[in-house]
């Protein structure tokens, strides 16, 4: 698969982890380490859009050009 095909595929994946019904899962009360279950939820999503954004990158950047 290529790059843009990649992102492609991945968006609806990303825009679904954002949404508001599965936020309001992990919108509980309750603490991991101190922190509140919501916050660990959104920074664990965008950290997991940055490093599959990140790889996707790379492996477009390995790809050749099309001819």
């Amino acid at each position: 698969m290529r790059g843009r095909e990649l992102l492609a595929a991945l968006f609806p994946l990303f825009a679904a982890l954002l949404v508001w019904p599965l936020i309001t899962v992990a919108n509980r009360p309750g603490m991991v380490a101190g922190i509140p279950v919501l916050l660990v939820y959104l920074f664990g999503v965008w950290a997991a859009i940055v490093a599959v954004l990140f790889w996707a990158s790379r492996r477009a950047d390995r790809e050749p050009p099309p001819p």
